[in-house]
């Protein structure tokens, strides 16, 4: 995957053979060295912090970079062939992580913490093997295909399975591709794994239908009920579940929306619970037991008024 800003050193020899215009570009500022790679001042910071120590994103940071839906994760996921030794034990550093903005429908670095926006930490870093003979490419950060492959050996099934998810749905995965995917992992990742779908719309709704599929629980995903209404989840005939798409709550219009839904929905006999990104990433043990207690009353099996 190619990023704005950076290109690999021998790459930018072919490109650019004259020595004295790079040199004159590395005098003035336009590029500056960065291990390997030369970057420019539009590179991302936290890449290039990365690449400065001889390692490429993969596995949830190289997702972020691909725009995938991020679930919740520990340390920085890089990898390096074998003839690059990184210090040991590796640095501290910043995740990669990145989020879609609503004003220019890019996709950009978290802003500065204020305003309610979580400050990233410093974590280890998280090396990936095998480690190679050599870089499988010149791009800092893998393609689709090895960027999930890491993911899906190193990932709790349902963080790789929401990872999966978020490519299908967004086309940065097709379905030849997940058939090699899974093809070329061990079964004990290959069988569970199969049962991804391309429909979740978030790793919130990825992470409840799993759940409830492993309950052995009647849930179906991105129903139509109502012609203009389509939700997240239908467990049984007459429980919706809607669960929010990421962890900064919707604007006030979303808002509205949401509850004239709610209460559409209502009308015809439906129930609809919805749950917020920190009841199912940071409060999960409690959210838990209380839809454990719903579904015991099997109240989601009744059918709907005539």
């Amino acid at each position: 995957m190619q990023i704005p800003g950076v290109l690999l050193k021998t790459e930018l020899s072919r490109i650019k053979p004259d020595l004295s215009r790079r040199r004159t570009w590395l005098r003035e500022g336009a590029i500056r060295s960065a291990g390997q790679w030369y970057v420019t001042p539009e590179a991302p910071a936290d890449l290039v912090a990365l690449l400065e120590q001889g390692v490429r994103p993969t596995c949830l940071d190289a997702a972020a970079l691909h725009g995938l839906w991020i679930p919740r994760g520990s340390g920085v996921h890089v990898y390096r062939p074998r003839v690059i030794d990184a210090p040991e034990p590796g640095p501290h550093m910043l995740p990669l992580r990145r989020w879609v903005d609503p004003m220019t429908n890019e996709l950009v670095p978290f802003p500065e913490p204020d305003n309610g926006w979580p400050r990233s930490r410093l974590q280890p870093l998280v090396f990936h093997g095998p480690r190679m003979r050599a870089w499988p490419g010149t791009d800092p950060v893998p393609g689709i295909m090895q960027t999930l492959d890491h993911a899906a050996r190193c990932l709790p099934t349902v963080k790789a399975a929401i990872l999966i998810e978020s490519a299908l749905n967004t086309s940065a995965l097709h379905r030849p591709e997940l058939e090699a995917l899974l093809a070329g992992l061990p079964e004990r990742f290959r069988t569970p794994l199969s049962r991804v779908r391309s429909d979740a719309q978030s790793g919130t709704e990825t992470a409840v239908r799993w759940w409830l599929e492993g309950l052995r629980v009647r849930v179906r995903s991105q129903v139509q009920l109502l012609p203009d209404t389509r939700v997240d989840l239908l467990v049984g005939t007459n429980w919706v579940i809607e669960c929010d798409s990421r962890q900064f709550h919707d604007a006030p219009d979303q808002y509205r929306e949401d509850r004239r839904r709610d209460l559409a929905l209502a009308s015809r006999g439906y129930r609809v619970t919805r749950l917020t990104w920190e009841q199912v990433f940071l409060e999960w043990a409690v959210t838990e037991q209380t839809l454990l207690t719903m579904l015991h009353r099997r109240e989601h099996r009744r059918a709907l008024p005539a």
